[in-house]
Parts: structure tokens; sequence; C-alpha cells
């Protein structure tokens, strides 16, 4: 269990860590950003899930990975060029298959496309929530759907001023995270990274902005792991590093100081986790 201080109050309210967050859901067992993969990975003992935002034409907030339906559902086109109700008629277990294609067991099942507000209805209320708000800061017009998106956020919370306890929001665009900032300065809001510098470098961005938590991928760890966690950690911010399916590496990691696993196996990265903090706590020598 990590004992580092957090600064932010939200931390506060959270699970002990190391905390086992599911990416997309559980959803290297189910269709990725379905209600039916969020409800899977909180009966499998996840702390807390990982969900995508992206806005429709209609100005509705939805929960989809990719800028395209076309890899998760039997649709084509943009999540934005479609109305709530057309993306309402596609199949979000289509695509899904966990044998290359020899079945596809969700088809056929009326896995959809949920809404945010869906998805805070279907969830219990000890359940922590990282919603990565999607925005291409490249594309002027995706970065202007981010921001749209951050506000609808913003204004959802005050409406259910109970999320606050359990609401982290990310974004790999600062603009989007600055803007969440100036709407609602106490709203928890976390950096996520590419590899495209030095982990050091990626961490410089979290710090110097003052964000509350910092979401790398897994690369540079094994060299520049344990600095970039201390220096996170003494200025009070979690790590949550993402995606991380095999849990001897997630058992590694949470060694380094890791203090969150985003991982598509919330259950195998748990029951691991559970296994060497178990067996570690047995080889501890007893003082007298």
């Amino acid at each position: 269990m990590q004992s580092t201080e957090l600064r932010h109050e939200l931390f506060r309210h959270w699970p002990a860590r190391p905390w086992v967050i599911a990416h997309r859901g559980a959803s290297g067992l189910a269709p990725e950003n379905t209600l039916t993969a969020f409800i899977l990975a909180v009966e499998q003992g996840a702390h807390g899930i990982e969900c995508d935002l992206r806005l429709t034409r209609d100005g509705h907030v939805v929960i989809c990975h990719d800028a395209s339906v076309q890899r998760t559902t039997n649709g084509h086109g943009l999540v934005h060029e479609h109305t709530l109700a057309e993306l309402r008629l596609l199949d979000a277990g289509y695509t899904f298959t966990t044998d290359r294609g020899a079945s596809y067991p969700f088809r056929g099942l009326g896995l959809r496309i949920p809404t945010f507000e869906e998805l805070l209805a279907a969830l219990p209320n000890h359940v922590v929530i990282n919603a990565e708000i999607k925005s291409a800061p490249w594309d002027p017009a995706d970065r202007q759907r981010g921001q749209a998106i951050a506000e609808r956020v913003v204004a959802l919370v005050r409406q259910r001023p109970d999320l606050r306890a359990r609401l982290l929001v990310s974004s790999f665009d600062a603009a989007v995270l600055d803007t969440v900032r100036r709407l609602d300065p106490e709203l928890a809001v976390a950096l996520c990274t590419l590899p495209l510098a030095p982990l050091p470098e990626q961490l410089r961005g979290t710090l110097e902005r003052g964000y509350d938590a910092f979401h790398p991928m897994d690369v540079g760890f094994d060299q520049h792991g344990a600095a970039v966690i201390a220096a996170a950690h003494e200025a009070g911010v979690p790590v949550n590093v993402w995606t991380v399916d095999v849990p001897d590496r997630a058992i590694e990691l949470v060694a380094l100081g890791v203090d969150g696993i985003i991982t598509d196996y919330p259950e195998a990265t748990r029951h691991a986790l559970t296994r060497a903090a178990s067996a570690t706590a047995t080889a501890r020598p007893v003082t007298p």
C-alpha cells in the first residue's frame, strides 16, 4: 500500500492504493466502453473505470474511444457526424472477439454506445471514474468539441456534487484540462501522455501546470520510473500507468511506487497485486 500524501482532496475519498482502474471497462473480456464492460469491471472488483468522452452532432456526450465508429460497431463515419439517435442504432458489440474472429459472442445482444450520464447511472457510488476527454490539439474543430465536452462535464458536476469525490477528468490536450480548471478549479484533472519525450519531460508538464495526476504510457519506467514517481509523489501527484495487461508487469510497476494500474483485465490484475502484497507481508521480518 502506498503511503505518499496526495494533495488533491479527491484521492482521500478513493480506496487504498494501488488502484486497479478498468480501461474502457473490462475491455479484454467484453466490448470496450459499453455498459456491459463497465458493469463487468465492477463485478470483478475494479476500484474504478476509465472511459472516453466524445461529442455527437447534436451535442450529447457519449462514451467512445475512436473518432470513428467503424472499429467497434457495425457502422461507419465519425462520432461527431452522427446524432445520438443514429448512434443508438449501431451494435457496439459487433466487432468484439477474443479468438481472432472465430466468433463474435456479443453481436446482436443489444449493446449500444452509452452516454456519459447513462454510465454514471449504471455505476455504484463507490466506483471511481476516470473520464478522458478526447481532443486532438492539431485539429481546431476537434479541440472545439473537446472544449464543449469539458463544459458539459463541469455542468453535470454542478448538478451532481457527489461526483466530486469520484471523478477525475483526464485528457491528452492540456487546453481542455485548463478549461476544466477555469470553469471549476476544485475538479481534479490528469494529463495523459505518449512516449514522444523521455518520461521525466512528460511529467514536467503535469508539475508545471499544477495538474492533480499523471497518466503516462508504460514506456520508460525501467529506466526513469523510480525517479519520476519520486518527483511526482514529492508534489503530491499520483502516477497512474496505462495500459498494463500483464499481471507480472503490474506487480513490477507497483513495486516501483506506481499508484494506479489502468488495465483491460481488472480481475487478473487485482488478484496478482493482492497475491504480491500478501507475499511481501509474509516475507517481511518481524522486529522485536
